[in-house]
């Protein structure tokens, strides 16, 4: 039987520890929404969601968004476009529903400080995205059932240096299944190869999955796991390659559910190899016409439900 060690830490060395762990907890000029979706899943629930934007600025700051579909070529994105006031929250509800998109479906989403800028420093162009995926109570009643699902800055995506790692992966077939995904900040076709352990660290699967340029991509996982964990890694793509996993776990009575992004690792790597990941991605997928600035009318206040 494995025992469990309890360390007790002197604050100087927590200090230090914390330290580090949050020194990449920063605020960005981009972020790649790694999940989003408008769509019915499975025993009776509805998918949708929210976007929430918050500009920590004492000036306004344009924002540009893009929808990145699932199995699409997205080298050319559809692109909205809004103004974030000084010290504002702004939330698209439903964001691929019809007061965003208005596109349904599945895919990731791309929200960065508007090109155009001239920031010095570049903080002054930092700002927080962040979303939430959810579905009513499928058994009726007022409840619901979501996710968190932070935006992920460049920092957190994974690159030929890096694995990507997702633990504690619950998907036995009958109260809980596990999606896996990536999307990609690429302007080329990606191949990223998933391996999945059991609790004791033998690979039991191993999935491939072909991203598109920009492209989006989301599966059940099938092999089943208790307690496992997820190892994601770039198999083929081009010399900039960064792309984004992540697992969701959901229970298969509520719907309720959990979000985990495959944290970015050089561990398994060979001391010295570098990651071309860490700096500002541009360019980004060239813009289709752009929709009305919804920030040039009136805030909603309200979230839509259904």
């Amino acid at each position: 039987m494995k025992s469990l060690r309890r360390v007790v830490l002197s604050t100087a060395a927590a200090a230090l520890l914390f330290g580090a762990v949050t020194a990449e907890a920063q605020l960005s000029l981009q972020w790649m929404v790694p999940a989003a979706a408008n769509v019915a899943g499975l025993n009776g629930t509805v998918w949708h969601t929210d976007l929430s934007l918050h500009n920590p600025q004492a000036h306004d700051l344009p924002v540009v968004i893009q929808f990145l579909p699932s199995g699409t070529d997205n080298r050319q994105a559809e692109t909205l476009s809004l103004t974030l006031y000084p010290w504002e929250t702004y939330n698209l509800w439903d964001v691929l529903g019809p007061s965003g998109f208005a596109r349904g479906g599945t895919g990731a989403i791309l929200v960065f400080a508007d090109w155009s800028l001239a920031c010095d420093p570049v903080e002054e162009c930092d700002f927080l995205a962040t979303s939430r995926t959810y579905t009513l109570d499928p058994r009726g009643g007022a409840g619901e059932f979501g996710q968190t699902i932070p935006g992920a800055g460049t920092w957190q995506g994974v690159d030929w240096g890096t694995l990507g790692y997702a633990a504690g992966i619950l998907n036995d077939g009958e109260r809980f299944r596990t999606n896996i995904g990536v999307a990609s900040w690429t302007d080329g076709p990606t191949t990223v190869a998933v391996d999945v352990q059991n609790a004791d660290g033998e690979i039991v699967d191993r999935v491939r999955l072909q991203l598109p340029p920009y492209g989006h991509i989301q599966r059940r996982l099938e092999a089943p796991v208790e307690g496992g964990a997820l190892v994601f890694w770039i198999e083929d793509g081009p010399p900039d390659v960064l792309v984004f996993g992540y697992a969701s776990v959901v229970d298969e009575i509520t719907g309720d559910s959990s979000f985990q992004l495959a944290e970015p690792s050089v561990v398994g790597f060979a001391a010295g190899k570098t990651s071309a990941g860490r700096a500002a991605r541009r360019p980004v997928p060239v813009a289709e016409p752009r929709r009305p600035d919804p920030g040039l009318g009136d805030r909603p206040t309200a979230r839509p439900r259904g």
